[in-house]
């Protein structure tokens, strides 16, 4: 499996994004729930997630994204990236498990043995600690 890079929509695409999401007074909606995110944190979004999209050689065009809000649609709580992350891990484990990749087993690192402590103390203090000079 090649990694490319993943593809971003160009400026011109996010403009016309932007002028679809407009409504007819010029405030714009969330595409995904409506709400009115004018002078929010907006944030473009690719429907189908770009780890699951198979055909990486086709160009995006705006009918790839669509514009959402961050805080209502797209990283809230049970939002469409918590959904998208699920549905990429799920899609990974199905394609480890197609092409046989399993998990190792382990037992984890060994113990050291316990370090071993002075069997007797010092008789002598050290030379720079002696009193009697």
């Amino acid at each position: 499996m090649r990694s490319l890079p993943r593809r971003e929509f160009t400026r011109a695409q996010k403009v016309a994004m932007l002028k679809r999401a407009m409504d007819d007074v010029g405030r714009i909606r969330c595409e995904g729930c409506g709400l009115n995110i004018t002078g929010k944190v907006i944030e473009f979004d690719h429907m189908i997630p770009e780890a699951l999209i198979l055909d990486k050689d086709r160009p995006l065009s705006i009918e790839d994204g669509r514009v959402l809000g961050r805080d209502c649609c797209h990283r809230a709580p049970g939002a469409k990236t918590a959904q998208d992350l699920a549905a990429i891990a799920e899609a990974k484990r199905r394609e480890a498990r197609h092409l046989g990749i399993r998990r190792l087993a382990s037992r984890g690192f060994v113990r050291p043995p316990p370090q071993r402590v002075a069997s007797r103390p010092l008789a002598k203090p050290a030379a720079w600690r002696r009193d009697d000079e």
